[in-house]
């Protein structure tokens, strides 16, 4: 047992050393390579066009994948890996099969020539930090590289308002120095391994989900010549219960709750007061203080009708004050005044009475007609907004 112990560690040591030997000797093949088609390389000049291309034009194959979301009240930061493939023929280079070398990476520190990428629909926070570029090149010259990049994207929220809590922006990205002669952007493309957008585990899961992304091409005119652009509109998601329960419930809830006091004796009482007022001027603060980007004109169409009906309600509590529902006090004897020496016994009766432009025999008339016409307002508007708004 000893022997086929002491076998065993000798044989562990020995595969150890002999993984070290092959990964020392593979880091030094890699730099030799390095240095070799990097010796004579000029990094300012564009790669040659390949033989037999159709144009003089570079493709750059394109992807992207966004790692992280963080969404703001009228922008979106977003947290993306940038990768391009692209082919030049000036760092071709031969090895050896038996070294087991299929690409090499390139070290932070030595440059080749790239397609100058920048994104034109948002603002780049932060870009060519430290360990946030890799760079690999393949045998035949054919160059992958993955760069991260923070963004800050303004979106815009879906119409389907209120079915569904939706959200869109736009990536769109072309060269800084080379225009369409130079330089063409193609989305890669090989489904489904490969795609144009693709996004991490924590984007597929959560209240605001991805949805899917439409990727195509875009070409700009800029101050001079015309430059290839590609763009992607990415959408997310919430589902319709998340939707509704966000405010659109709420909302309607205060409107009926605006409608209350309709049933409630028309004098200057508590209840009556609190149905007409608390919810214009919940409605009222909200509309104020939100920013008028953080919603969509059909939900800005809702919330203008919710707070002129709820404006109205509250009128509608005044009117009837003014015109009817007044109060009178009589008083009824209890019993002789003899009996009393501070005088009889009265009980106090408080009689509501009608008149005017308030008199609907026992009811108050504005509360009648209000009862009814106030909800028949807002399902007429309900129908007209779900067919031609939203």
């Amino acid at each position: 047992m000893r022997n086929i112990f002491l076998f065993l560690v000798l044989l562990s040591i020995g595969v150890c050393s002999a993984q070290k030997a092959f990964h020392s000797r593979r880091l030094g093949t890699e730099g030799q390579i390095v240095g070799r088609i990097l010796s004579e390389y000029d990094s300012s000049s564009r790669p040659p066009v390949r033989d037999h291309a159709d144009n003089s034009a570079i493709l750059v194959i394109t992807n992207i994948f966004i790692n992280r979301l963080i969404w703001h009240n009228n922008y979106a930061e977003v947290d993306l890996y940038l990768r391009q493939q692209w082919q030049d023929s000036r760092l071709k280079y031969d090895v050896d099969t038996r070294e087991g070398i299929d690409e090499i990476r390139l070290p932070g520190n030595r440059k080749i020539w790239e397609p100058d990428t920048y994104f034109t629909s948002g603002k780049e926070l932060s870009r060519n930090e430290k360990n946030s570029k890799h760079i690999v090149v393949e045998p035949s010259g054919y160059i992958r590289s993955s760069e991260r990049v923070l963004l800050e994207l303004p979106y815009a929220y879906g119409t389907m308002f209120p079915f569904t809590n939706s959200r869109q922006f736009t990536i769109k990205l072309g060269s800084y120095n080379y225009d369409i002669d130079d330089i063409v952007y193609l989305w890669a493309n090989s489904p489904p391994l490969v795609n144009p957008i693709e996004v991490s585990q924590d984007l597929l899961k959560g209240d605001l989900t991805f949805e899917e992304a439409s990727a195509g091409d875009c070409v700009g005119n800029y101050t001079v010549g015309v430059y290839s652009c590609i763009d992607a509109h990415v959408y997310f998601s919430a589902s319709t219960i998340s939707g509704l329960m966000s405010w659109f419930l709420p909302s309607l809830f205060l409107l009926i709750g605006s409608w209350l006091h309709f049933w409630i004796h028309g004098s200057w009482s508590v209840p009556r007061t609190i149905s007409a007022a608390v919810p214009f001027f919940i409605l009222a603060a909200y509309y104020i203080f939100m920013r008028e980007d953080s919603y969509t004109q059909a939900q800005g169409a809702w919330l203008a009708f919710c707070l002129v009906l709820t404006f109205f309600s509250f009128v509608e509590y005044f009117l009837v004050i003014c015109c009817g529902g007044r109060r009178s006090i009589r008083y009824k004897t209890l019993g002789p005044q003899e009996d009393h020496p501070m005088g009889a016994a009265k009980e106090t009766v408080e009689v509501a009475y009608n008149e005017g432009c308030a008199s609907f025999r026992d009811n108050n008339g504005i509360d009648v007609i209000s009862r009814v016409a106030f909800p028949i307002v807002t399902i007429v508007f309900l129908i007209i907004y779900f067919i031609f708004i939203v």
